[in-house]
């Protein structure tokens, strides 16, 4: 509370002066209204607290290869998906994704991954890519002639996994439930779109 000068007698003669207290709220209910919308945040916080723990614990997972690569997701909220979920993707030691786009087809081996995007990033129905440590990702639309070298070198590929056809994500969650398989936390980027 404060006071404040209302005003003088307008006689000139004696000045009187009246002070009145006055709030500087209206009504009395801020302090109401403030807790209440704090108690609203509350709520809403601890969603948003949860949804990034379980996103982070979830989405750093990744699947070791013994080709050097992984398996793992692209990022832990992807802005570009419904519901923020990431896409696996194959992936270098330190995150960065080898190939972008959700795969149809992946097929690895000890010393390759090859397979085929259905995105159309090449032309409209998709493209082919073939991945090894040494020569790095070759698609088969830039450099055919090596593309086919590497796939011809690359051997049996994808284990016991009697499925021809498998994408990223399928793929990781059975190599995850697999014993033989490190399955880790991996450097993985926090948002992609």
């Amino acid at each position: 509370m404060d006071w404040k000068l209302l005003g003088s007698d307008l006689c000139g003669s004696s000045t009187q002066q009246v002070r009145v207290k006055y709030r500087d709220s209206d009504n009395g209910n801020d302090g109401v209204l403030g807790a209440l919308l704090g108690l609203a945040l509350i709520p809403i916080v601890v969603v948003a607290l949860w949804v990034v723990i379980v996103f982070n614990n979830s989405y750093r997972t990744c699947v070791r290869l013994e080709n050097g690569a992984n398996l793992g997701y692209e990022a832990v909220f992807d802005l570009g998906r419904r519901y923020l979920k990431p896409i696996a993707v194959p992936r270098l030691e330190d995150g960065t994704p080898i190939v972008r786009d959700r795969l149809w087809s992946i097929k690895i081996t000890p010393t390759t991954i090859y397979g085929l995007s259905m995105a159309p990033a090449i032309d409209e129905r998709g493209y082919r890519f073939a991945w090894r440590n040494d020569v790095r990702l070759v698609l088969a639309a830039d450099d055919p002639a090596e593309y086919e070298r590497l796939v011809a070198e690359a051997g049996h590929a994808n284990w016991d996994i009697e499925i021809n056809n498998v994408g990223t994500q399928w793929l990781m969650n059975e190599l995850i439930e697999r014993p033989e398989f490190d399955v880790d936390r991996c450097p993985t980027s926090l948002i992609t779109w």
